[in-house]
């Protein structure tokens, strides 16, 4: 017995171990994240005052961090549990502390680059969870590192480093930085969105502008020690919110979007009835559910409890965009994202003759293959919010790249499909040599930008 239950604790033991491989980062907005594993302690770093916008979690933190002494940094007091403090407020000399069971560094530095006598003290802090490398560094400021902070920062897997400017570095400094600390995942924040931050701060697209490739995530992300990248990637997460906007043809949370597109809004709006709309132009309020964009209610084709499709407005500029659900003028659910020029995301194709691909219907080489979507971006001419387009005039797009198992097709046209509202047609060219078979990846790309895989079906006459 005695052997059957040591046993048992170590195969426990072992299934924690292999458990905790996997770290869950969620970005709660600014400069916090919330950082947990199945089975070890929950690290919340820089919690932020409820007036810059972020709602802290409420789950219990076994660890909180703080780089420095500013609002939205420190709000300790805000935060559920009993946990460590791990206070770099300020720290003037290299510290190596333990809390919850993991070592924590804390690497002075400063706020500015004036050795803090603008902004004052900023800490670095690194840390091991997982099995992972991790670094925050808070509020830097500094155009360049001290030898000393350089080597502390060496062999990050993960690295939260501001991207806002203003108040901190640059974007283009924090490429730098990025560049030459060599992290396996370098992970943006400290910049505004729709659903806070201070206004001075720099928005999404333009702060992520000097980092390529850049990957949009979610605003909670799952990390395996033993699957990290083989490539560096930079990303940018949404904030935690209590719903979700995405491409209506990708579901692809954390995506950008684009002007005059198709979203689905998810979230819990328990008091809005089920109805959709059976006319052109499209309503902005469907029963007593209303979706306002900034501000503004937008062109609804279906609301209920749990989905929302609605039209962004073709005049979104890029940068922030907050889609609020309202049911009987009440706000029910608040779902941030960023708007891009075109964001491409594809429904479904169909033959030259219009009948749906599928390998029951195939297409053939030669033939003209109609593909539908949406995240188009701007048009010429432009059409109302709402409001079917033409099809005299046709409204034109820029026509994207569109790729065939990684084969470039000839695009014949691009723009929005008549008798339809926020709905992208690409007809594009099947060339005679096509590749063939029941389920071919088909992708669009347009800037930087890359559609879901769309499978369609070719076969030779």
């Amino acid at each position: 017995m005695r052997i059957a239950a040591v046993l048992a604790l170590v195969t426990l033991a072992l299934q924690a171990q292999a458990q905790d491989k996997d770290l869950s980062i969620t970005w709660v907005g600014q400069s916090c994240f919330l950082l947990r594993t199945p089975s070890g302690p929950t690290v919340l770093t820089d919690p932020p005052v409820a007036s810059v916008g972020y709602t802290l979690p409420s789950l219990a933190a076994d660890v909180v961090t703080i780089t420095h002494n500013h609002t939205d940094h420190n709000n300790s007091a805000g935060v559920r549990g009993s946990f460590t403090l791990v206070d770099g407020r300020p720290v003037t000399g290299r510290q190596v502390i333990t809390a919850a069971a993991l070592s924590f560094t804390l690497i002075p530095g400063f706020h500015d680059n004036q050795n803090g006598a603008l902004r004052g003290p900023n800490t670095m802090i690194r840390w091991t969870q997982a099995g992972l490398n991790i670094a925050h560094l808070g509020d830097l400021g500094q155009d360049s590192l001290t030898d000393a902070q350089a080597a502390d920062l060496q062999n990050v897997d993960i690295l939260f480093i501001p991207a806002g400017g203003f108040f901190t570095i640059t974007p283009e400094r924090a490429a730098a930085y990025v560049s030459q600390l060599h992290p396996r995942i370098a992970i943006l924040m400290h910049y505004r969105t729709a659903l806070g931050g201070p206004a001075q701060l720099g928005t999404l697209p333009s702060t992520a502008a000097p980092f390529s490739p850049l990957l949009y995530k979610p605003s909670t992300v799952v990390v395996h020690r033993d699957a990290l990248p083989v490539s560096q990637e930079v990303w940018v997460m949404q904030p935690a919110s209590d719903a979700t906007v995405v491409n209506a043809a990708t579901f692809a949370e954390g995506n950008p979007v684009a002007p005059g597109s198709v979203l689905s809004v998810f979230g819990a709006f328990s008091a809005s009835q089920t109805a959709a709309a059976t006319a052109y132009p499209l309503p902005r309020k469907l029963g007593e559910t209303e979706v306002l964009i900034d501000g503004t209610p937008a062109p609804l084709f279906y609301v209920s409890p749990a989905q929302i499709n609605v039209q962004l407005p073709a005049g979104h500029t890029a940068g922030p965009v907050l889609a609020d659900v309202h049911v009987a003028g009440q706000s029910v659910g608040h779902a941030p994202s960023t708007v891009v020029p075109s964001a491409p995301g594809l429904f479904a194709a169909a033959n030259q003759d219009y009948r749906p691909n599928s390998p029951s219907l195939p297409a053939h080489p030669g033939e003209i293959l109609q593909i539908y979507g949406t995240g188009q971006g701007a048009v010429v001419p432009a059409v109302d919010d709402g409001v079917a387009a033409s099809a005299a005039p046709l409204s034109l797009a820029v026509p994207p790249n569109v790729f065939l198992e990684g084969r470039q097709l000839t695009v014949q046209f691009s723009g929005l499909a008549p008798g339809l509202a926020g709905v992208w047609q690409i007809n594009v060219v099947l060339p005679p040599d096509a590749p063939t078979g029941p389920s071919l990846a088909l992708t669009v790309v347009n800037g930087l930008v890359t559609s879901n895989r769309l499978a369609v079906a070719i076969v030779r006459q």
